[in-house]
């Protein structure tokens, strides 16, 4: 029995040992759970994303000492009714809701629609989901709750500091139970980005949360007639070596990365909502809920849309929160202000960077001539064609001269040609072909003639041909040119010519160009295969029907310059002509 109470006591006072040490030993850092197969649930997105982690839902970070305050016992945070909360920063205006605090529309105030509306780039579906801004956890059902809560609006002015101060809007829900949720967006005067903040803490503990932009996004317009916009509600990330972009349809169901990464967002050609995190590492995660577009308001459908998927994107929100930016791709401003970030890049000159580079530097030349010596977009692609006609000038020159060349020396042997082909006329074998085709090339060699001569006026061409690529890109991408209006019937130089004029003058002109490059031409072959260039016109001119008209302005003012180049190398050639008969 004493042994009984012996071993009792024992044991109680070996329990009240480890219950002191548990209370008097300091707390151990809170591991993340381990990543296994069953906790992966996306995958790794492409090979551009440099050593991001495939992440697993994570365990809830240390506890936070603000937030050790709150208990299960700490009295709801709930707001008696849904609000409203309109925020005018002079560019742009957004309309958010206590309602999960989360954005029902996004305008800016310096882009208009075709109708000369205020341009909204957040889109409406039928199904009613999840709105930008939106909160994501890895637990879905209380996903959902945060999302449809009302929270407890508090605003607050802040004072000016040369940039004009701004405001602050904090979302707070608490249920009472220990959930505690606070979403704080601070906008700046006349500023574009955004500081944003996310805290989610379930009794003390800060959960891994994300905010989302989308579902899709796109520039509201009322009419689908404009062609030239070629995508919208694209996903787009950098990781900080290279940007990742993923079209409507290319994106998988659901997935996602972890890694360093620089923004994260959806776009379409002219705009873009981007999410900056603060912190590194950070998650990016994806979704493609099928649902059905609102058409725009005043845009005529032939039929009712279908279900689609449109694209959400979720970015971690930790304690050091992050920055959101909605609004236009302008290269040089989104340069200047998140230039550590590589936010230029946001602008998709092209996916080569060979190419990249020659668009940003066709850009920043015609920037240039913008704003020191027209303000006409236009008239500075007029200029800046010129300029690029006289840089290349003298290869130009060189080339086509040379190819004028080979055509009169082809004309002098024509008698000699053709007598060689009579010779053979009759002849019906390969060796006797043979025979013929090697005659000619002695004749060739002994009169100093080299017939592939003429190709040489291809190089013109393929040194045009990166910078008309060029040209195309960054006509097509460049807000500054999204309704820029060039005189008369153009009046949005990133659209197609309403008239085709534009389309038709390029054709005509590129026509005479070829025209005035075949005279003196009397070769056989020669003359078959400038005959078949000349549907060359016909083909690009219908192609340019849908061009974006700054595009065709830049190419029929190309061709006024080549066919006066062309009648300089005719001259030229006439005169080496008229020695050659002195002499």
């Amino acid at each position: 029995m004493d042994n009984e109470k012996r071993l009792i006591i024992a044991i109680a006072l070996s329990v009240v040992i480890l219950v002191l040490f548990a209370w008097l030993a300091p707390k151990p850092d809170r591991q993340p759970l381990p990543v296994t197969d069953e906790t992966i649930a996306t995958e790794r997105p492409i090979e551009t994303v440099t050593e991001p982690e495939r992440f697993a839902p994570e365990a809830a970070e240390e506890t936070d000492p603000a937030a050790e305050e709150a208990s299960p016992d700490e009295s709801a945070i709930v707001a008696e009714s849904e609000e409203e909360i309109l925020v005018d920063n002079g560019v742009f205006h957004v309309v958010l809701t206590n309602r999960g605090g989360r954005a029902l529309t996004w305008t800016l105030a310096d882009y208009t629609r075709s109708d000369g509306a205020l341009l909204q780039l957040f889109p409406q579906f039928e199904e009613g989901s999840d709105y930008p801004l939106s909160i994501d956890l890895d637990d879905p059902a209380l996903t959902n709750e945060l999302n449809n809560a009302l929270y407890r609006v508090e605003r607050e002015r802040l004072a000016g500091d040369g940039s004009g101060g701004g405001e602050r809007i904090k979302f707070t829900w608490a249920d009472g139970r220990g959930i505690v949720v606070e979403k704080t967006f601070e906008f700046y005067q006349d500023n574009y980005l955004v500081d944003a903040w996310l805290d989610v803490f379930d009794r003390g503990r800060r959960l891994p949360a994300r905010l989302t932009l989308g579902p899709g996004f796109a520039a509201q317009e009322p009419s689908s007639s404009h062609s030239n916009y070629y995508y919208e509600s694209q996903a787009a990330w950098d990781v900080g070596s290279d940007v990742t972009r993923r079209k409507r349809g290319k994106l998988d169901g659901e997935g996602g990365f972890s890694g360093p990464v620089y923004w994260a967002g959806l776009e379409d050609q002219y705009f873009t909502s981007l999410i900056l995190p603060n912190d590194s590492p950070a998650q990016v995660r994806w979704k493609n809920p099928d649902l059905t577009l609102i058409p725009a308001e005043g845009e005529e459908v032939d039929e009712a849309p279908e279900p689609r998927a449109e694209p959400v994107i979720a970015v971690s929100v930790t304690g050091g929160g992050a920055k959101l930016y909605v609004g236009p791709k302008k290269y040089d401003m989104l340069r200047e202000i998140g230039d550590d970030r590589e936010l230029g890049e946001a602008v998709w000159f092209s996916s080569q960077g060979w190419l990249r580079a020659i668009v940003k530097v066709l850009f920043a030349g015609l920037v240039w001539i913008h704003d020191n010596v027209t303000q006409n977009w236009g008239m500075a692609i007029v200029l800046a064609t010129l300029i690029l006609r006289l840089v290349l000038f003298p290869v130009n020159q060189y080339s086509m001269v040379n190819m004028k060349k080979t055509q009169l020396q082809m004309a002098k042997l024509q008698p000699k040609v053709k007598a060689i082909r009579n010779k053979y006329k009759k002849a019906k074998d390969s060796q006797s072909k043979g025979k013929m085709n090697q005659e000619m090339m002695e004749l060739y060699k002994r009169e100093g003639v080299n017939p592939m001569g003429g190709l040489t006026g291809c190089l013109p061409l393929l040194a045009q041909f990166p910078i008309l690529i060029g040209f195309y890109n960054m006509l097509t991408v460049a807000v500054e040119l999204r309704g820029a209006p060039f005189f008369g019937w153009i009046q949005d130089l990133s659209q197609e010519d309403p008239y085709m004029i534009l389309p038709i003058m390029m054709a005509v002109t590129m026509f005479a160009q070829q025209k005035l490059a075949m005279s003196k031409i009397k070769d056989p072959q020669q003359l078959q295969q400038q005959r078949m260039m000349l549907f060359m016109p016909i083909v690009f001119g219908f192609i340019c029907l849908q061009m974006p008209s700054g595009l065709v302005l830049y190419w029929f003012v190309n061709n006024l310059l080549g066919m006066g180049q062309q009648w300089l190398v005719n001259r030229h050639a006439l005169r080496l002509e008229a020695a050659e008969q002195k002499a």
